[in-house]
């Protein structure tokens, strides 16, 4: 029963809203970890309890599409789960489309390893 409820909870994340007008659109699916997100590199004043994000620098690429301040749905594939996170950094050490969040995105969305995200 748990293993269907998972397969359905993936489907429906997989079939989450993508940007299709953004710089970089479509659904990413990676690993997450924790970030201090002061001092970032947008130079956004972060609190303890915001919800930001730290994507691969190589979303910064080219510097005119900079995601910076951009909106992010964040959703835990295994609960169904979503936030919405603001970038602040870029991750010089997150493989392809691993992300970084605070502390307080993560516990919002249940700790979880995988997430899949994309910008609103």
């Amino acid at each position: 029963m748990q293993f269907s409820t998972v397969i359905v909870l993936a489907a429906l994340a997989a079939a989450a809203h993508a940007c299709t007008g953004c710089p970089h659109p479509g659904n990413f699916t990676g690993f997450v970890s924790k970030f201090a997100p002061n001092p970032n590199y947008c130079g956004t004043a972060v609190s303890d309890v915001s919800f930001s994000i730290s994507v691969p620098a190589t979303y910064y690429n080219p510097p005119d599409e900079s995601p910076c301040d951009a909106p992010v749905n964040v959703t835990n594939i295994c609960t169904g789960k979503v936030i919405t996170a603001m970038v602040v950094g870029s991750c010089t050490t997150c493989a392809a489309n691993d992300i970084q969040l605070t502390a307080a995105a993560i516990s919002a969305l249940g700790s979880p390893k995988i997430v899949e995200w994309t910008f609103d």
